[in-house]
């Protein structure tokens, strides 16, 4: 994939913390020290260029995602470190010019943040109304020629809010005829924001931790200690730990821009250790929120719904069914960078080991304060097709997987193809856990398949004689009638990985560890239906105790036909498929079933099903699809989820046909 990267060799993708070679990161920090505050970096107004476009046509609409402006961080504690051992120090004639100069800074700091976290400054307002108006100026056909409606959207986040409001209001100010509608709301929020998940921060923080560890042992700390202190060995009885210090510190000068501070803070650290602490910052940041190696696969779906928000905005402008200038969005920095990852912008979406994205990836170029990305829609009245090009941070970015109109202009019909196959619409669900090495229906199963980040996993619950709720496949177990069996004696029974059968209650108990798969759970046909409606009431019971009664946690399966018309009565919200594979979907739907999970080959069979149901607005799945050939029917089907035992060889089919 073309890389638009500065020119390094490839000797430098081995980059270690201990080595310091001169890579485009590196040369990148040179070039702007200011930048190592990554995130926190305060937005850099560049000149702009525009690539004429195409002969007759010009700009009537901007769909704009913007992160908020400069903001004080959640560092109160590492400022309040910084200005105390220092004032300490000085207090003992141990600072030096530099050190006082660092004290007198980072007083002004604490005493701006003053005790808030995430707040907008005086900077970020700047930054917004600045941007509105390079917008303005730059697009004057948008807001002068066309629709005079722009609505902007924000997040409830009061930075945001603020953020919404600087911009706007220099709009107005520019042009009074506008007519501006501001809004916001949860409902926003969940498409404004969506950030990381666990499941992906716990894989990021354990790739990571070695990493993180030779960092901190590798720092230069006598060079620090010499720059701010007059006898640095006197000074240690302030600083026990003087790379945790200069890790505070880092973190304060991270903010300086944000708060107006004249000057590069990092000037007081050793550069070899400011590079260090950047790539730290950055590293998580990558590896949590865009198209990387280690994630890729579980992050870009995460985009979907905001890209989606988009796309249909402009498609209603585009139809005519609205009437407006501009959509404008403002969020926050990982939302930000999982949009361009998911639009597939060259620099910032390339998929790039740990390795690869210390040495090349740019960070403070893709995610300052006040990050914004604006999508540049143009017609020509002559013709209904319609350009678009994408500007990152007020620079033209290529789309390396599509071929242009001409320079930066795309089809915007070749953009919202791309988009649709951007990540798989069928999802995995490991088939009583992702038991390989495990046992089936083991917690240990549960775990892989969280830690794997399969969508969703699928265990088996039974009602032993004296009404407990246990976790086994087969109706009996070491002999044992589950059904006919106290639970004492059922429990005795040991899984091939030598846990004990599972209580639903201890199963459960995992399920609340990761928010981030759905536990499908399959209740099995019982000797009755009064013992089945035990079995449905003791199941919603013990998800309410564990707070899991929640339709994007769990979901029902079941070969009981009435089981699933019970659960259909008594938790209407949640996904509950019928297994059996008898049962054309419309019949279901009229008894309040909304989904099937069929074997496999009935959607062989009756692949109308899948369209039927999907009209109905009823979920598909299928079990147990293992091989490579079905894996791929179903997937070309359009199934929403697959219940396989190969969630790895699952997860590469189901990527392979979208564009990364």
């Amino acid at each position: 994939m073309k890389r638009l990267f500065l020119l390094a060799s490839l000797a430098f993708l081995s980059l270690s913390v201990a080595a310091q070679p001169d890579t485009p990161v590196v040369q990148f920090l040179r070039e702007n020290p200011a930048r190592a505050a990554f995130n926190t970096h305060s937005y850099e107004f560049l000149p702009t260029h525009d690539t004429p476009a195409p002969a007759g046509y010009k700009p009537f609409y901007i769909s704009h995602y913007g992160r908020h402006g400069s903001r004080s961080d959640w560092g109160g504690g590492q400022y309040a470190t910084v200005r105390d051992v220092l004032s300490r120090a000085k207090e003992k004639n141990l600072l030096t010019s530099e050190g006082e100069s660092l004290l007198r800074e980072a007083s002004v700091i604490y005493e701006l943040y003053n005790g808030m976290d995430g707040r907008l400054t005086p900077r970020g307002v700047r930054e917004h109304a600045a941007l509105a108006e390079r917008m303005y100026h730059r697009f004057p056909a948008v807001f002068k020629r066309g629709s005079k409606r722009v609505r902007a959207v924000s997040s409830t986040v009061p930075r945001c809010i603020v953020s919404m409001n600087g911009f706007t209001a220099r709009l107005q100010s520019l042009q009074p005829d506008l007519d501006i509608d501001l809004d916001t709301g949860e409902k926003f929020t969940e498409y404004i924001a969506t950030g990381a998940n666990r499941t992906i921060e716990r894989r990021t923080s354990a790739a990571l931790a070695p990493r993180r560890q030779q960092m901190m042992a590798s720092l230069d700390t006598d060079t620090f200690m010499k720059t701010l202190f007059t006898d640095p060995e006197a000074a240690k009885q302030f600083i026990p730990n003087p790379s945790a210090f200069q890790y505070a510190m880092y973190a304060t000068a991270k903010v300086g821009e944000a708060f107006d501070i004249e000057g590069d803070m990092f000037r007081y650290l050793p550069f070899e250790n400011v590079v260090k602490f950047h790539e730290d910052n950055f590293l998580s940041a990558y590896l949590n929120q865009c198209n990387s190696e280690l994630n890729g696969e579980l992050r870009l779906p995460l985009n979907k719904p905001l890209a989606d928000v988009l796309i249909r905005q402009a498609d209603d402008v585009i139809s005519g069914k609205v009437q407006r200038a501009a959509d404008l969005t403002f969020g926050h920095d990982w939302p930000a960078l999982g949009l361009m990852c998911y639009f597939g912008l060259e620099g910032v979406s390339e998929k790039l080991s740990v390795d690869e994205a210390a040495a090349n990836w740019l960070p403070s170029w893709y995610c300052p304060f006040a990050t914004n990305l604006q999508i540049v829609f143009y017609r020509f009245t002559k013709y209904h097709e319609i350009l678009v090009k994408f500007l990152m941070n007020e620079r033209e970015t290529a789309i390396p997987a599509l071929k242009p109109v001409s320079g930066p202009y795309y089809r915007w019909e070749d953009v919202k193809a791309y988009c649709a196959n951007r990540v798989p619409h069928t999802r995995i669900v490991a088939h009583r856990g992702y038991w390989n090495g495990n046992a089936q229906n083991s917690i240990a199963s549960l775990k892989k398949a969280q830690d794997f980040g399969c969508w969703g996993s699928e265990c088996d619950v039974h009602l032993t004689a004296d009404g407990v709720v246990v976790v086994n496949h087969d109706g009996a177990i070491g002999g044992l009638d589950i059904q006919k069996s106290n639970s004492e004696d059922v429990r005795a029974q040991t899984l091939v990985n030598g846990e004990p059968v599972s209580t639903l209650d201890e199963y459960l108990t995992q399920a609340g560890k990761n928010r981030d798969c759905v536990l499908v759970i399959e209740l099995k046909p019982h000797y009755s239906e009064e013992r089945e409606d035990i079995l449905v009431d003791k199941c919603l019971a013990a998800l309410k105790s564990h707070r899991l009664y929640d339709p994007e946690r769990i979901a029902f399966i079941s070969f009981s036909h009435h089981i699933c018309r019970k659960i259909a009565k008594l938790a209407p919200g949640f996904t509950n498929q019928y297994l059996e594979g008898d049962i054309a979907p419309a019949v279901l739907h009229a008894e309040g079933i909304n989904g099937i999970d069929y074997e496999y080959p009935v959607f062989y069979a009756h692949p109308e099903w899948v369209k039927e149901a999907h009209d109905l607005g009823m979920s598909v799945n299928a079990w147990t699809v293992n091989g490579k050939e079905d894996i791929e029917k179903m997937r070309d089907l359009g199934l929403d989820q697959i219940t396989t035992n190969e969630p790895a060889l699952a997860r590469k089919l189901l990527w392979e046909v979208c564009n990364q």
